[in-house]
């Protein structure tokens, strides 16, 4: 029976280096996770502005004051009246994190004639633009 003897082993250099190349290798993946968390929860955040957007869009397009509005456009229609800005009025409601804009004149287009553009903006505590959607209101 022929055995091999090779009694030759690792050496604690040997050791050192591949537990050094190991560590490096280890903190360059590591530096990607806290960046995923940060994506993670930025796309959590816009998500959530998308839904709200879209429930804030429903329920202005469904309150009659806001038809009332365009007959009287005065803040005791609508108290989150803002202000006119250029061909737009502009609502503040909940606190200044959602921006309601709404189109003076209807639409001229065949589809949407006698609508008026409304455009929900969603904002975070920056005041930076996390969502925007936008319909049309009946008058």
């Amino acid at each position: 029976m022929n055995l091999i003897r090779n009694e030759k082993g690792l050496t604690l250099i040997e050791i050192l280096v591949s537990i050094t190349i190991l560590s490096i290798i280890f903190l360059s993946i590591m530096r990607f996770f806290p960046q995923m968390g940060l994506m993670n929860k930025q796309n959590q955040d816009k998500t959530q502005a998308i839904s709200t957007a879209k429930q804030v869009l429903v329920q202005w397009k469904n309150d009659s004051r806001v038809k009332n509005f365009f007959v009287t456009p005065t803040k005791s229609v609508i108290s989150e009246y803002d202000r006119l800005d250029g061909d737009y009025y502009i609502f503040k409601p909940n606190g200044g994190l959602v921006n309601i804009k709404i189109k003076k004149t209807p639409s001229n287009s065949s589809r949407f004639t006698n609508s008026n553009l409304i455009i929900v903006q969603i904002l975070n505590n920056n005041g930076k633009v996390v969502s925007e959607t936008f319909g049309y209101i009946n008058r």
